[in-house]
């Protein structure tokens, strides 16, 4: 009993979204505790309106690099199959295609960024152009090195981005910790995280060197912009429209409360947001493994249900506990008094994040099966949540009811469309086996 408990373990282990998961799981585990204490020294160092402009900043720096973000689908998707036949020039052309035109529009992002650091900063009430300049040089890297975070997922390199992603937290943590200590605060720990970026695009370079040296030379005219963007676009919507659910509402509390009050609502969300920090490596592993199952016709679907597990039950744990020890929970990750005034909306705040996480995981799943149409209700509900936002922001308690609201029926109408794809595919693989097996008389 023994032995077959063991074996079944080991079995069990050896699945590749186990796997992949646990590498990329303790990797970041280690790298969001790094993260962690990154943010709690900051948010313990610096001032209630100081940490505001350092989350502020660091919002509108995710939103600015969520168009180049959501490429990463499509890069997976058309490197993964490549790299399955180790058909490397058709990646290097890939990769060459793609990053011609993102230098130039990171350029351009970057000039922007100095012509307008007055009035982006007046926006989000930051009186310092010098840091909006130095979130415009973050996103202007972030467009560089996008390419190369997507063929390392495609290429299931679960390992190095596990290490890659823990050496940049101990680097964003330690230049942290150095530079506010001397004096830079909100300016130090900017630079902190600019340079901890850094890291994982130099080791992306090193690591995906034989794409890069591959002898096999494919012209990257081969890879045709049209195939490119009838995946891209609406997936990059799809990815867009996501990441905005759990983005804009701190910078819209960022324009319409006062630094203060923009600074506590700051500490909730980063809380809040534990939950998604333990629960994301889950994803970022299940795609590019459901990428390669669609590729090749293999079941897939016990992949997905499997994550969905994963990422619920520990989810909805931890939202238990932030409703039953909100306090206990404020004080044990951010030692401030003035955080507690905002406590009482931590439960829900977890039950939105929870449900975001979920939200992820079926825009995932329908991007990976070809069903790109998926960011028509995703990019719908992340508009009605800035709309609602901007018109009812009267307090902290309706800003976080919008989201949740608005998340839940998003991960309602997600969860219906899933139900209709997967009979879909029941029907056709019913078709399938009928041709195939004859009927005896």
């Amino acid at each position: 009993m023994k032995d077959k408990a063991l074996h079944l373990g080991a079995k069990f282990l050896k699945q590749e979204l186990i796997s992949g998961s646990i590498y990329i799981f303790i990797g970041s585990i280690i790298a969001n505790i790094s993260n962690l204490f990154f943010n709690l020294f900051v948010s313990r160092n610096l001032t209630v309106e100081g940490y505001g402009i350092l989350t502020s900043t660091i919002s509108l720096v995710s939103l600015m690099v969520i168009p180049v973000g959501s490429i990463i689908p499509t890069v997976v998707s058309f490197a993964g199959s490549r790299f399955a036949k180790e058909d490397y020039g058709s990646v290097k052309a890939l990769f060459l295609k793609i990053t011609k035109p993102l230098l130039v529009i990171s350029f351009i992002i970057f000039f922007c960024f100095i012509i307008f650091a007055g009035h982006i900063g007046d926006f989000f009430q930051i009186a310092d152009q010098s840091i909006i300049v130095i979130a415009g040089i973050i996103v202007a890297l972030s467009y560089v090195g996008v390419v190369n975070s997507g063929l390392l997922q495609a290429r299931l390199a679960f390992k190095f981005i596990s290490f890659s992603n823990l050496i940049s937290a101990i680097t964003k943590l330690l230049v942290g910790v150095i530079l506010v200590f001397l004096g830079f605060n909100v300016k130090g720990a900017i630079w902190a995280v600019f340079i901890s970026g850094i890291i994982p695009f130099i080791l992306g370079f090193i690591y995906l060197r034989f794409v890069f040296m591959s002898k096999s030379i494919i012209s990257s005219n081969k890879i045709h912009f049209k195939n490119l963007l009838s995946y891209g676009i609406p997936s990059s919507l799809a990815t867009l429209g996501m990441m905005s659910l759990i983005s804009t509402d701190i910078l819209l509390v960022k324009h319409f409360y006062d630094p203060l009050q923009a600074g506590i609502y700051a500490g909730l969300s980063l809380v809040g947001k534990v939950i998604f920090f333990f629960t994301a490596p889950i994803g970022s592993v299940m795609f590019p493994l459901l990428v390669k199952k669609y590729a090749k016709s293999e079941k897939y679907n016990n992949v997905f249900k499997m994550a969905v597990a994963l990422v619920f039950v520990p989810s909805a744990v931890l939202s238990m506990i932030y409703f039953l020890y909100p306090e206990f929970i404020i004080k044990f990750f951010i030692k401030n008094e003035a955080y507690i005034s905002a406590s009482s909306l931590l439960g829900l705040f977890g039950l939105f994040t929870t449900t975001y996480s979920l939200i992820s995981l079926f825009t995932y799943y329908f991007l990976s099966v070809k069903k790109t149409n998926v960011y028509i209700p995703v990019v719908f509900f992340a508009v009605v949540q800035v709309l609602l936002i901007v018109f009812y922001h009267d307090s902290f308690f309706r800003v976080v009811i919008i989201s949740l609201v608005v998340s839940l029926l998003l991960l309602s109408t997600l969860l219906f469309y899933y139900i209709k794809v997967h009979g879909e595919y029941k029907k056709i693989k019913r078709r399938v086996v009928t041709v195939s097996v004859p009927n005896e008389i």
